[in-house]
């Protein structure tokens, strides 16, 4: 703990103190409940993270029957708006002043249009395929709007300065949200199960109304539960706010986080690419698309079992370490399925992928904070919502990229609407023959859910070789923190005091003030 000084200023009346209070201590441990309510906070990314991960892709092509150009053309668009939408509203967050903090007010506001825009994009339109196409494409892009307002992990910096209390509580977080985004997807899944063939379009659209109210529902649960620590009078006290051309010029100044969204962008990038093809994946290879159901339980339920172990291995082999053992086995297994044929062997791969699949999410959640203490010893200011609201962009352009890279690779090698459910057969025999794709279209999906996703857990394996913090000079850096809010503590209240003074002077009172430590078995902090 650190040491309390008090600001005493001496006039006719007395002498007042103004207290700055106790150092903040760098390895403080946090409640459970804290961990927990951060965890269903983040189960409104993960709701629709996961499930929209599996089912959405195959939903916009084989239900509301869009061809893949504009399945494609809808996640350019999103991505190039995200890249204008995410750090204007991380800079805001950061500027947001109110009563309730600064992320919390996003959390209470936007979690009602949020679930709203989860709902729509579940309901299919009688209309044609350009009005279908812009519809999809404004309900996908109020979702990334809500997705940026509801920042989780912007909270976690202002919560612990300790190393391994943060990837213990991005364990947590994560592990919490995704066993809430596991119950939904199985819902999900069991859902779309009950209502198959034509009256499919009812069951999404259910499934849509439900998970929409759980996601407002957990944001604003969060919202009651949870207590920023921030002070703005302190932040603002000294110098001017940077501007937003600044603080993007700082951001990507910051090597360290660029190397860590390099990690970000490769490892979901994968993750979603496998997500995306997965259905089809059983459909036109396994033959049998309900095995997506099994598939889903086991690589969604050994994330979960594994996340206890994987935090453990964090806290005794560092973050770099842990990313090589599970970006390695990743590797393997996903360059596996390229050549499984059969459903016994691509379980076998499936518990591997499953038990290190909170990798490329954990760690680098872990490491986010430790940059942003970076920024904010050579700056001087807490911004964690634009650096977040960058990390957000890039989840966003995994997803962009995989889903762009997969339907204009499918549009290019043939693939060929389903006759039953979108129409267009010949005749009734052909309307009861199972849906099939040229050959081309299959071999396109066995390197979308094998190699390249492989290739992207080398590189992100890469540049975690080249990320320079490590827990020795995080704990260096954070002590620098540390002293850094006592500075602008002390700046802040001694700005206070001689404010005191000069109102003293106008009404013909003689004083002056001074910094005096105050002894830590000293009970009482005013001294009259």
């Amino acid at each position: 703990m650190g040491r309390k000084f008090n600001f005493v200023e001496r006039g006719i009346g007395g002498t007042y103190a103004a207290t700055a209070g106790p150092a903040e201590d760098i390895h403080e441990k946090l409640p459970l409940s804290t961990k927990m309510t951060l965890g269903v906070g983040e189960s409104v990314q993960a709701i629709y993270t996961v499930v929209c991960g599996f089912f959405l892709n195959a939903y916009l092509l084989e239900v509301a029957c869009l061809d893949p150009k504009y399945v494609g053309a809808i996640q350019l668009i999103q991505g190039s708006f995200d890249a204008f939408n995410d750090p204007l509203i991380g800079t805001l967050s950061d500027r947001t002043r109110t009563r309730w903090g600064r992320r919390r007010p996003w959390l209470l506001f936007a979690s009602l249009p949020l679930g709203v825009a989860y709902f729509g994009i579940w309901n299919t339109i009688d209309a044609s395929e350009e009005q279908r196409f812009a519809f999809y494409l404004l309900c996908y892009m109020c979702i990334s709007i809500g997705i940026t307002c509801v920042q989780i992990g912007a909270l976690v910096p202002e919560l612990t300065l300790d190393y391994d209390e943060r990837t213990s509580l991005s364990a947590y977080r994560l592990g919490v949200g995704n066993v809430i985004s596991f119950i939904a997807v199985m819902t999900h899944a069991q859902i779309i199960k009950q209502w198959t063939g034509e009256d499919e379009a009812v069951g999404y659209r259910l499934s849509g109304a439900i998970f929409g109210t759980c996601i407002t529902a957990a944001g604003w649960f969060t919202f009651w539960n949870i207590e920023e620590k921030f002070d703005p009078e302190v932040e603002d006290s000294e110098g001017e706010r940077l501007t937003c051309m600044q603080g993007l010029m700082h951001v990507f100044k910051n090597k360290s986080f660029v190397i860590c969204v390099a990690i970000y962008l490769c490892g979901p990038t994968a993750i979603v690419m496998v997500q995306t093809n997965l259905i089809l994946y059983c459909k036109y290879i396994l033959d049998d698309e309900e095995f997506v159901d099994v598939l889903i339980a086991i690589v969604q339920g050994m994330a979960l079992v594994a996340l206890p172990l994987w935090n453990h291995v964090g806290q005794w082999y560092g973050k770099k370490s842990t990313y090589y053992i599970g970006g390695a086995l990743l590797s393997v297994a996903l360059c596996s399925l390229y050549f499984i044929k059969t459903k016994a062997l691509t379980l076998v791969a499936s518990f591997v992928i499953g038990s290190c699949l909170s990798i490329p999410y954990v760690i680098p959640y872990s490491m986010l904070p430790d940059v942003i203490e970076e920024d904010e010893i050579a700056t001087g200011k807490r911004r964690e919502g634009i650096y977040f609201g960058f990390f957000t962009i890039f989840l966003k352009l995994s997803v962009t990229l995989a889903m762009t890279f997969t339907n204009l690779a499918l549009s290019a090698s043939g693939y060929e609407a389903p006759v039953s459910s979108c129409g267009g057969a010949a005749d009734e025999a052909e309307l009861l023959m199972p849906d099939t794709q040229p050959d081309a279209v299959i071999n396109v999906m066995r390197v979308m859910v094998g190699p390249v996703p492989a290739c992207f857990f080398l590189l992100a394996m890469y540049f975690v070789y080249l990320f320079p913090i490590t827990k020795e000079s995080h704990t260096e850096n954070a002590k620098n923190v540390v002293a850094e809010r006592e500075r602008r503590k002390t700046v802040y209240l001694e700005g206070k005091a001689a404010d005191a003074v000069r109102s003293d002077a106008a009404d013909g009172v003689d004083g002056d003030f001074a910094l005096v430590p105050l002894d830590e078995d000293d009970e009482d902090n005013t001294r009259l």
